[in-house]
């Protein structure tokens, strides 16, 4: 099989995605403890669940565990993932600040939240965004203006 590479093995995904992976937990519970749970939870479903359905995907499988797993735990504790240190650049003005964008990302519905946080925070392309979400590109870019839609007016 000439010109094919080597499938990635479970170490290689973990060495290349776990302080992505990390980060993106953290932007979505808004607590170090909480993301390292969220974590350490996503590497373990996907070690579980190795290989991958789609070779070549799997930094799109792993944003998918985290973000349900994510979710599972905010509604297990029945309260909204917390957003405190979402790393968005918001300048002061108007009296907007980083702690007022952080609430107004925290009352998102999860859907809207994660697609928000892929796109905004994490910077995926709408493509990844999709793929992650499992929803069409055409639903992720409309998640992610509604999200910011939401977002504008709560900062109003």
């Amino acid at each position: 099989m000439i010109g094919m590479t080597a499938p990635l093995t479970f170490g290689e995904l973990l060495q290349r995605h776990e302080r992505e992976i990390f980060a993106y937990a953290l932007r979505l519970t808004g607590d170090r403890d909480d993301a390292d749970d969220v974590y350490q939870e996503t590497f373990l479903a996907a070690f579980r669940g190795w290989p991958p359905p789609r070779r070549g995907r799997e930094r799109a499988w792993l944003y998918r565990i985290a973000t349900n797993k994510a979710i599972d735990r905010a509604r297990r504790a029945r309260r909204l993932v917390r957003m405190d240190d979402l790393g968005l650049a918001a300048p002061e003005r108007d009296g907007a600040s980083l702690a007022d964008l952080a609430a107004a990302v925290r009352v998102l519905p999860p859907g809207q939240r994660a697609a928000f946080v892929l796109r905004k925070v994490q910077g995926l392309e709408y493509a990844e965004v999709a793929r992650t979400l499992d929803c069409s590109e055409d639903a992720a870019r409309s998640r992610v203006a509604e999200a910011m839609k939401k977002v504008r007016e709560a900062m109003r």
